[in-house]
C-alpha cells in the first residue's frame, strides 16, 4: 500500500495500478469487471471514475453495435483479427470503435471505412 503526500500524475499511475488489482481481485469473487477510468485531479484530492459490470452481461453499447453491424450487414470480428468493441452514438462523424489485431490498440473509423473492413 502506498502513502500520498499529494496527488501528482506519477502517483496516480500507483494509485491507478493498485485500485484496478483490488478490484479485480473482489471482482473474481463478486462475478463483477471493473474498471477504473478517467481522473480528475489537484494536490489534495483526485475523482474517480469506476465502471463495474457483471461478467457476461450484454450492456447497452454492447447492444447498439450488435444491431448497427447487423443492420449494416457486418461482422464482429473480422478475417485479420480486428474486432468491432464500440459504437458510440453521440459521436455521428466516426461513431464505430475496434481492436486492432496487431498492435491491440483502439482506433475510431466511419461507417465507410468500418464497410471496408468488417463487411461479411
Amino acid at each position: 500500500m502506498t502513502k500520498f503526500a499529494q496527488f501528482d500524475k506519477t502517483s496516480l499511475k500507483a494509485l491507478r495500478a493498485e485500485m484496478q488489482a483490488l478490484l479485480t481481485k473482489y471482482g473474481v469473487d463478486s462475478n463483477v469487471e471493473f474498471e477504473v477510468g478517467n481522473m480528475k485531479f489537484s494536490a489534495a484530492e483526485v475523482e474517480i471514475k469506476v465502471k463495474a459490470k457483471v461478467k457476461g452481461a450484454k450492456t447497452f453499447t454492447n447492444v447498439i453495435l450488435e444491431s448497427r453491424a447487423a443492420a449494416l450487414g457486418l461482422v464482429i470480428k473480422n478475417k485479420l483479427g480486428d474486432e468491432l468493441v464500440d459504437y458510440n452514438t453521440k459521436a455521428y462523424k466516426m461513431p464505430f470503435v475496434y481492436r486492432n489485431a496487431l498492435d491491440g490498440k483502439l482506433y475510431k473509423c466511419d461507417e465507410r471505412m468500418v464497410k471496408m473492413r468488417f463487411a461479411a
